[in-house]
Order: C-alpha cells, then structure tokens, then sequence
C-alpha cells in the first residue's frame, strides 16, 4: 500500500533533480580544480575531503530525524542550504573557501538525503518501489553526468556551478510541495508490528535487525572504486578529448543502472538468499571494473568497462538497500539508513586519503596506485558469500 501517492511522485521527481546535480558536482569538481592550475595530488586530497563532509553527518541526521519524526522539515532545510551552498561557489575561487563552502554542501545534502528514508516509509519497504526510486537515482546520475559535459564544452567548465545551482533551485520547488503525514505512518508501521508479533517474527526483528556483514563489504567496495571514480574524468581526458563523449561515458553507466534497479527489484522480492548472491556478484564485478579502467585506452575499452560498474552498483547497492529498508521500522530506520550510508562514504574517504598517498609514492601516476586497490572488493565479495546471514521478518 502506497501512503501518499502525490508525495511519492514529488521524491521520485526530486530524486531524479537531485541526483542529476550532485553527479555533476562529482564528476567534473575535479576538471574544475584542474583549471585552476591545482596539482594532480592536491586535487584527490580535496575531492577526499569533499567525500569526508558526506561521512559525518548522515548517521546523526539518521538518529535525528528518528527521534523527532519530522523528515520533510529536516529535508526541505537541506535543500534550500544546498541552493545557498551553490551559489556561493559561483563566487568564489580560493582554494580555502572553495572545500569550506563543499563541506556545507555535505552538510544540507546529508538532510537533503532524508527524503529517501520517507519514501521507503510511504511505500511501506516494498522491494519493488524502492528499486524504483534507485533506478531515477540513477537515471539523474545519467542526466547529470551527460548533461553537465554538454555544458562544459559549450560554456567550459568555470561556469559549470551557475549550471548546477538553477538545477538545484528546481529541486527545491519540487521539495517545497512535498508533505508527510507522520501519524498514519506510524500507525502503518504500528499495525504492521502486530502483525508480526502475532506470528512471533517482532523479537528477532528487535533484537538483531541486520546482518552487520553489509558495512564493511560497502566499505571496502567503496573504498577502492569511489576513489578512482571521482578522478575518472581525469583519467579518461587523458585518451578522449571531447568532454561530451567523457559526460556520455560517465552518465552510460547510470543510464544502464536505470533499467537494472526495476529489474532487480522484482527478481529479488522476499527471497533473502537470492539477495545475498546478487550483493555478492555485485562486488565481483568490481573488481573486473578497476582492472577495466587500467586497460581501457579509447572510448569503446572505456565504454565496455563502465557496463561493468553499472552491473556492479546496481546488483550490491540495490540490493542492500532493500535489505536494511526491509529490516527496519519507523523508529530505527533513519539510524540504519544512516550506517549504510556512513560505511559506504567511510570507504570512500579513507580510501581516497590512501589513494592520495599512493598517488605521492608514484609521482603522481595514477595506474601503480589503481592496481592496488583491486583486493578490496574482492574482501567485499569474500565477507558477504562466507558472512552474510539472511535474517527472515
């Protein structure tokens, strides 16, 4: 049962909106940094940081918004700091203001993100919704990543935040009209823990909700691919001169995404140990990323690869996602969503600080330091084969 069907549609739109911004900012921050004449080393070390603003604040906001129950309030607040954020990037150049004015950015987009935890509680956890409203994550992560290459070779890329912001002003139009009624969720949620309890299914749902395996696969997935995807652009420029057929390359990935999240949301359903072999397939195909983006030289090489990231992401993040979204209520949903999201940001961070090391070891060449981050996923797909276990409502 869908709670509020007009509310639904609204997150679907926004989440579409929101993701279409935020891959851009992800995918170009570091062509941005590179007209500015910042050094290879000193560009991962801030696009590392960048990631580190969006480690600390969802498990909080997670808690937060659990104990005061008022989701929308706290994500509207999120989207019209994201607006403020943007538009003071327009302005500026310095270094120092620039990662300031990210972290904020990390900060609003960490409420902003609360809107995906109502969803899940409007469509009360079915598998089906929730991969759909991957799947127009990703469809934005397409939008974004293409559309902001158009922009930069039309405009070129100091401009390119001017292009975000108006993106991220409709976003807050859209958000602006979204309501949520907490009383009939809770009742919802209420009515199903009846439910359950009748069927004596509620005490292990209390007591150990999750599998704790899923933290540190997302993490050390995340730690060695987000890394390298975040300097991708990069990498690709230096064999592909036109930043639209970058954008197309970077934004493929997410388009194929699209059509997998609705497919796996009805493949997976309520069967737990078919979900389990879908995360850990997933991260196997990480590893045949990372080894992909060493090798590819031309557009084609670079193209095939990102099929594979697109299977990657789609199969364990869609996955784990309708797992914890499954597992947890109301009261405790926001905390779980929270963890996931921290782990997976965690990796990112200390894998980015490792890869920035890496990086100082070799000179600045990013192929020695791409060949070691290969064995993380592979502990990744090992942890979940070997430890996940499946937990029945």
């Amino acid at each position: 049962m869908i709670l509020s069907k007009k509310s639904m549609v609204l997150i679907l739109i926004s989440d579409l909106i929101a993701s279409t911004f935020a891959m851009g900012i992800f995918s170009y921050f570091p062509r941005y940094l590179l007209n500015l004449n910042v050094d290879m080393v000193v560009i991962q070390l801030f696009v590392t940081l960048f990631i580190f603003t969006t480690v600390l604040f969802p498990p909080l906001i997670g808690r937060f918004s659990d104990k005061i129950q008022h989701r929308a309030l706290l994500f509207k607040f999120g989207a019209a700091g994201i607006c403020v954020s943007l538009f003071l990037l327009t302005t500026v150049i310095s270094l120092i203001l620039i990662l300031v004015l990210l972290f904020f950015y990390g900060f609003f987009r960490a409420f902003e993100r609360l809107k995906v935890v109502l969803y899940a509680e409007l469509v009360e956890n079915d598998s089906r919704f929730i991969a759909y409203d991957a799947a127009i994550m990703a469809l934005g992560w397409f939008i974004g990543a293409f559309s902001t290459g158009i922009f930069v070779e039309m405009f070129g890329i100091e401009q390119y935040f001017f292009f975000l912001l108006i993106i991220s002003l409709v976003n807050l139009v859209v958000i602006l009209f979204i309501k949520e009624d907490r009383s009939i969720i809770l009742e919802r949620s209420n009515n199903n823990n009846e439910s359950l309890e009748e069927n004596n299914l509620i005490e292990q749902k209390e007591i150990d909700p999750i599998s704790r395996t899923i933290y540190p696969s997302l993490y050390f997935r995340n730690f060695a691919t987000r890394p390298i995807m975040a300097i991708l652009a990069i990498i690709m420029f230096i064999h592909i001169s036109s930043d639209t057929q970058i954008g197309f390359l970077i934004g493929i990935n997410f388009l194929i995404q699209f059509f997998l999240n609705i497919l796996l949301g009805h493949i997976i359903k309520d069967n737990e140990e078919r979900l389990k072999w879908i995360m850990a397939i997933g991260y196997a195909f990480s590893v045949i990323t990372i080894i992909g983006w060493i090798i590819a030289t031309d557009f084609w090489s670079f193209l095939l690869f990102q099929i594979t990231v697109s299977l990657s992401y789609a199969m364990f993040y869609t996955a784990t996602q309708i797992y914890v979204n499954k597992h947890t209520t109301p009261q405790n949903k926001g905390k779980y969503i929270g963890y996931m999201q921290m782990s997976s940001q965690m990796g990112a961070f200390t894998g980015g600080l490792t890869f920035s090391l890496l990086l100082v070891i070799y000179s600045g060449d990013y192929y020695p330091a791409m060949w070691f981050m290969i064995a993380f996923p592979v502990v990744s797909t090992l942890i979940i084969i070997f430890k996940f276990e499946s937990k029945k409502e």
